[in-house]
């Protein structure tokens, strides 16, 4: 399978545009049909009383830029905390260890980095393969982190992020901090959007996927021989409830539509297997695990029933891979951005609609759409 396509650089979308409801929005229907719409009529595409859902996830102020000690400069870009969760770490006083990649890394022989202008004395260190951040002052690391890092702009924007980037590349409901990528799709909404849809009876889940570098990583050739990296993945026990009460639901970005599908197969190997402590969802799963369920909503059912008494949050590490041929559960419908050639999220947009993609992104690019992470959107309705 080869999911590759012609992008021209000038389709590129290097920043955003004035207003997030400037998008235009491609709707490719069930028949593989298409249509050339804007992103302010999405209320009028999704079914009146059904659910749409979208990752809350915040992107972190992941790149700093740090100081060797004979003086030269390196570029750090943190991925995940080497031994806890994300949430933990942010919180944490002084010092804490990060899994990161380092720019330069081969002139780096010795000593540790400074971070100029730090104001609390801030400096790395090698901690084997990670790096140990120590500072001073009392802050916790978030707080250090949001006043000395700089958004990670995807490499294709080729350029340093700016003031716009700051708000523009969250989204409006992004809350819990943790990802190096943006949630794109959910850049395209806007509060008076959600409203629309609110008046229309269609309520608005949120579950949180903390989007890693992996989500770059071009495939190699065949997609049955790429290795996902892991996600983490929360969803609380009133948001697996109301995915039990639905059946019509939209999904917001491959990473949504990963979680949502990532829930179904933990339901099916915890009632089939019983669920380890790890709660790790593997890259085949459906094909090692039976499905035992009826509908997705029985599912969701069956694992908020069955979830751990007292947690409040189910939490797990999703790598889930989705390839032609996968039959998805949970979404009849998935808005997403258009996404780059020879990527993971292609096989994703095939599952749902089969090779009518090519076709449709063939037309986008000759109608002018603006693609990645800055540019404008797709709605797809599940074949």
């Amino acid at each position: 399978m080869e999911f590759d396509y012609e992008l021209p650089e000038n389709r590129i979308a290097k920043h955003p545009p004035a207003r997030r409801e400037d998008a235009r929005l491609l709707h490719l229907n069930a028949r593989g049909e298409w249509e050339d719409r804007a992103i302010v009529g999405l209320p009028d595409l999704v079914p009146a009383g059904g659910q749409i859902w979208v990752n809350e996830t915040r992107v972190l102020h992941a790149r700093l830029m740090a100081v060797k000690p004979t003086g030269g400069a390196l570029e750090l870009l943190l991925l995940e905390p080497a031994h806890i969760p994300v949430e933990q770490a942010l919180t944490a006083q002084s010092p804490v260890v990060w899994n990161a990649l380092v720019g330069g890394a081969k002139k780096w022989k010795s000593g540790p980095l400074s971070i100029p202008d730090s104001g609390v004395e801030l400096t790395v260190e090698r901690d084997g393969e990670s790096l140990k951040f120590d500072w001073k002052g009392g802050e916790d690391f978030g707080t250090v982190l949001d006043r000395l890092g700089r958004i990670p702009l995807p490499p294709y924007m080729r350029r340093a992020a700016g003031t716009e980037d700051a708000d523009r590349y969250q989204t409006v409901f992004a809350r819990l901090p943790g990802s190096v990528a943006a949630p794109t799709a959910g850049l395209h909404l806007t509060q008076d959007l959600l409203a629309q849809l609110a008046v229309r009876n269609i309520r608005c889940g949120k579950v949180t996927l903390h989007v890693g570098v992996g989500t770059f990583k071009p495939l190699s050739g065949d997609p049955t021989g790429h290795v996902m990296h892991g996600e983490r993945c929360i969803v609380t026990a009133s948001e697996l409830q109301m995915l039990a009460s639905g059946s019509d639901i939209t999904a917001v970005g491959t990473t949504t539509l990963r979680t949502l599908e990532s829930l179904f197969w933990l339901a099916c190997r915890w009632r089939e297997q019983g669920i380890g402590p790890e709660r790790e969802v593997q890259q085949w799963v459906h094909k090692e695990v039976k499905d035992p369920f009826a509908s997705f909503s029985e599912a969701m059912g069956w694992l908020a029933n069955h979830r751990s008494n007292g947690d409040s949050n189910l939490e797990f590490v999703t790598r889930l891979m989705i390839v032609p041929g996968y039959r998805v559960r949970s979404a009849q419908r998935l808005l997403t951005n258009f996404h780059m050639p020879k990527s993971t999220l292609l096989c994703i947009v095939e599952a749902m609609v089969g090779e009518v993609w090519r076709d449709a992104y063939a037309h986008a690019v000759n109608s002018g759409y603006r693609f990645l992470s800055y540019g404008d959107a797709c709605l797809l309705e599940r074949r």
